[in-house]
């Protein structure tokens, strides 16, 4: 059976030493439809590196997961940034690279850690629901408990947990293997640990959700599994990463490369926190050659102070008014016999937009 399915053609791949600038997620979304991922389709992928053409070949089942989930994690992106300058708009060119994103900056962070999430969490959801067969469900933490006591609970902890390991494994395999070259970048190394921050967040983010069973919903028994939340949800603490990501710098002494914080007051960051290297810019005026929209034209909320606020979206130029006007047929009555008899209402929608 054949279906349409949407790719994210490339994941992430690095900066040419020779500064040629970088194709973030190179391909962009483009619609793919060839038998959800057979081998035939993966040399048809643009901008895959080779590691991950090879591992597109090994694992065909999981190719559609990957394709999903890559989706997903753009689809959260924008909506997490909806509501400020940068909204994670991606530019394809024809070409098929995409544009609008400099390496090494928070957004390019949190890019990498969302795609990376995302096909893990697409990856593990598909195998809990029997998509794949080379997982399953996680039963590692089965366990039955059983308590004779009155004044204890009695409950079984068999269900089908979430398999975060398996996704979390082929998420590693698949998006870390454009970066994973002999000698690494500076960029290269932050990717890759903004890769992992995002599987961390996966992996912390699974909790034990239970059903009860018993006379009345009396909860004797439990039947209990491990779960990961909405990815709503996971994209939520993601973007609460980006406004809290650390600044490093890359430092080699002899053959050691270390990444340390640039403001050493500062605590430093864990596996599980974004960093990023330079500053973003503003992402106030159109500028093609980077891939930045500018936000002329976007709507604001003129009564916030925050980031969706008209004086910061707006970067100070202004904003004005628009009124929307509009008429709609309400208030029908059914006419005995056989009408419907409606009244003429007028609506108006104001809104703000960036100058």
């Amino acid at each position: 059976m054949r279906f349409p399915l949407l790719l994210l053609t490339s994941s992430l791949l690095i900066q040419s030493s020779m500064g040629l600038g970088m194709s973030w997620l190179s391909g962009g979304l483009v619609a793919w439809s060839d038998g959800g991922g057979n081998r035939t389709a993966c040399k048809d992928l643009k901008g895959v590196s080779k590691r991950q053409l090879r591992f597109c070949r090994r694992n065909p089942d999981v190719v559609p997961s990957i394709a999903i989930g890559a989706f997903n994690a753009y689809s959260e992106c924008q909506y997490q940034f909806k509501k400020r300058r940068w909204n994670c708009t991606l530019l394809e060119t024809s070409e098929g690279g995409g544009k609008g994103l400099e390496t090494g900056t928070r957004e390019a962070a949190f890019v990498h850690a969302i795609s990376s999430a995302g096909i893990a969490y697409r990856v593990t959801k598909d195998c809990s629901k029997g998509l794949s067969d080379k997982c399953g469900c996680d039963h590692t933490g089965n366990q039955r408990i059983t308590s004779h006591s009155s004044t204890k609970e009695q409950f079984e902890f068999e269900g089908c947990s979430d398999n975060i390991h398996y996704g979390i494994g082929v998420s590693r395999e698949f998006v870390d293997a454009s970066e994973r070259v002999k000698n690494k970048s500076e960029e290269s190394r932050v990717n890759l640990h903004n890769n992992r921050a995002g599987r961390e967040v996966i992996e912390k983010s699974l909790r034990r959700e239970c059903k009860c069973h018993g006379m009345s919903g009396s909860c004797e028994v439990k039947t209990c599994w491990m779960s990961m939340p909405p990815f709503r949800e996971v994209g939520e603490t993601m973007r609460e990463k980006f406004d809290g990501a650390s600044e490093v710098i890359i430092s080699t002494k002899g053959d050691e490369t270390r990444m340390t914080m640039k403001h050493n007051h500062l605590k430093r960051h864990t596996h599980a926190d974004l960093v990023y290297m330079r500053q973003s810019p503003d992402y106030c005026n159109i500028d093609e050659s980077r891939g930045i929209l500018g936000t002329r034209g976007r709507e604001c909320n003129h009564t916030s102070a925050a980031m969706d606020g008209c004086q910061l979206m707006c970067c100070n130029r202004g904003f004005k008014k628009v009124v929307k006007r509009s008429q709609e047929k309400c208030n029908c009555k059914f006419i005995y016999c056989c009408k419907v008899e409606c009244q003429t209402c007028f609506t108006e929608e104001t809104s703000y937009v960036c100058l």
